[in-house]
């Protein structure tokens, strides 16, 4: 009987001294405003009545992203991208076949974890992924944004410093802040909402 509880001892405190050892792995938990994605503007202006159409321009570098939600809220739902046309035009007229393809909101609502201000290395590690694009100098318009892929989603962050009266004043630091904008979008049901869009948009 001794024999055994000694056993079941050893065993106890090797498996405990093994998971000390073994790294935390990102928490794959996914917001739970991700539940809207695919959902129609009507559905979204049903359940959400206070919600607005909102023009954002910090979803992306080079269009403004046609939301819907509440502006003082820390997400809006996306549904496509556009440089010019009657953006709200489209949202009224269809409605009821528009999806929501994403979200804009910031890097520390999409990431909770993590910290204020994360090198590229650690913020990456926390959130589990690999393989990401930094856009260097020698891009015209998306210069000091990353691109990746989470969760089967397109994920893309600004790294760059908000000017006071608009604007970006591009760092060039490798570096995530908590309060990063941050756009989060499936491609597919973003594309197949602009070609719906675009139908009427420049009518």
């Amino acid at each position: 009987m001794k024999r055994n509880v000694v056993i079941v001892t050893i065993c106890l405190l090797v498996s405990f001294a093994f998971s000390a050892c073994v790294p935390a792995t990102p928490s794959d938990q996914t917001p739970e405003f991700f539940n809207d994605i695919g959902k129609t503007l009507s559905e979204l202006r049903n359940e959400y009545p206070e919600g607005e159409f909102i023009v954002r321009l910090d979803g992306f570098p080079d269009c403004a992203a046609i939301c819907f939600g509440d502006p003082e809220a820390e997400y809006v739902s996306y549904f496509f991208g556009t440089q010019s046309g009657d953006a709200e035009k489209a949202m009224n007229e269809y409605e009821d076949q528009l999806k929501c393809a994403g979200f804009i909101t910031t890097a520390n609502v999409l990431f909770p974890d993590m910290e204020d201000d994360m090198s590229f290395e650690d913020f990456f590690s926390l959130i589990g992924v690999d393989d990401y694009e930094y856009f260097g100098e020698d891009t015209i318009t998306a210069e000091g944004w990353l691109r990746f892929m989470y969760s089967g989603m397109e994920v893309m962050v600004n790294t760059n410093e908000a000017v006071a009266g608009g604007g970006w004043d591009i760092t060039g630091a490798e570096r995530v802040k908590s309060n990063a904008p941050v756009s989060v979008v499936d491609q597919e049901i973003s594309n197949t909402n602009l070609d719906l869009a675009e139908t009427v948009m420049f009518d």
